[in-house]
């Protein structure tokens, strides 16, 4: 199976664990994401490690799978149809992309309309995406979904190797790194306030979803921009691993704190780093047991609500990097970089599944 699906089964199991009532997992495939047209043709799904089986592991007993009609049985199983209206409690799986009411509104309307309970599993915190569920009579399940698949799955065999361990042996070639697949407004403006000149900087001038670049910061490319969320490249020394601080470009930047991959690179890469996403997000990392750079420079743009002047207050830790002793200030900051690799890899993955089973048991 392949990480996401072995997940979704995890998920299962910490369910069965947890809840009393009968219970039915389900999750919006993202071809029904893009295109809502298909809302009126029975869209939900048992996650997608069942979807295509004959048979449904749950709460211990294997149940028979039947399809409706030779026309539907690629995607919707007899069980699921028939089931998920008289279970007490569906869940929804919604772990890893962040949620977005507005844009999703006809699914969300679909999954409401569904006489029994509603929980949605997620990992986004401070959000009014959640907010506006909840004052919907939903339950909403908060758990580091992104922790527990980049340390089990994504980065796993990553701890082995000596040349990501012994990351006091590679040359810190640049100051810092600022990778940007994709072109959102708020990446191409931080670059803007600093000077792009002294660091390693991907810009395409237009990326995978077709959105151009704008503003004075030229394009430029480091590695072939795929999509290559489980990946880092370590097997040369490239600017993923030659570079001092990390700046980690959130997918979401003001709207809520929704850690993706992003942010365990660097702790993987035993680098520093500054998080360009809401207020709060430091924090959020230090709840869990990581630990942040505070000691080094001022960390109190967590603390600044208005974008702008949080933006500015991290470009300011950005340009004085250069003009640092990196590898005293590297030196002087290991214990901080082993620990966080330590901790991801020895203590989140247990930490993550209790966090989702004390929410599930939790809800009403």
């Amino acid at each position: 199976m392949q990480p996401y699906e072995i997940i979704d089964n995890v998920i299962e199991d910490v369910l069965a664990d947890n809840l009393n009532e009968n219970y039915c997992l389900l999750s919006f495939p993202d071809h029904i994401r893009f295109d809502h047209t298909l809302t009126n043709r029975g869209n939900f799904l048992v996650d997608k490690s069942q979807r295509n089986n004959q048979n449904v592991y749950h709460r211990g007993e294997w149940l028979e799978s039947r399809y409706i009609d030779e026309s539907t049985a690629k995607l919707y199983k007899q069980y699921v149809l028939n089931h998920r209206y008289v279970v007490d409690n569906n869940v929804v799986q919604h772990s890893f992309e962040p949620v977005y009411y507005n844009y999703d509104k006809d699914l969300w309307d679909y999954v409401l309309h569904i006489e029994s309970n509603h929980t949605v599993l997620h990992s986004e915190y401070n959000s009014n995406d959640i907010k506006k569920l909840e004052n919907l009579g939903v339950n909403c399940v908060h758990w580091f979904a992104h922790a527990y698949l980049c340390s089990e799955f994504y980065f796993k065999h990553y701890k082995k190797l000596s040349m990501v361990t012994d990351y006091l042996s590679r040359p810190i070639k640049y100051p810092w790194i600022s990778a940007n697949r994709l072109l959102r407004d708020y990446r191409i403006d931080f670059l803007h306030r600093i000077d792009f000149t002294k660091g390693a900087y991907s810009l395409l001038e237009t990326d995978p979803w077709g959105n151009k670049l704008w503003g004075i910061v030229p394009p430029n490319s480091f590695d072939h921009h795929g999509n290559d969320s489980a990946e880092i490249n370590v097997r040369d020394l490239t600017p993923w691993n030659t570079s001092f601080l990390h700046i980690v470009n959130e997918t979401v930047w003001q709207d809520k704190i929704h850690f993706t991959e992003k942010v365990f690179k660097p702790i993987v890469m035993h680098q520093p780093f500054v998080v360009l996403q809401a207020p709060g997000s430091l924090e959020y990392l230090r709840s869990y047991g990581f630990k942040t750079f505070g000691d080094w420079w001022d960390e109190s743009y967590d603390t600044i609500q208005d974008p702008e002047e949080r933006m500015i207050a991290i470009a300011e830790i950005v340009d004085w990097i250069p003009d640092q002793d990196l590898y005293k200030l590297r030196n002087e900051m290991s214990g901080v970089l082993e620990h966080n690799f330590r901790h991801f890899y020895e203590n989140i993955p247990d930490i993550c599944l209790d966090e989702l089973g004390a929410a599930i048991q939790a809800t009403p």
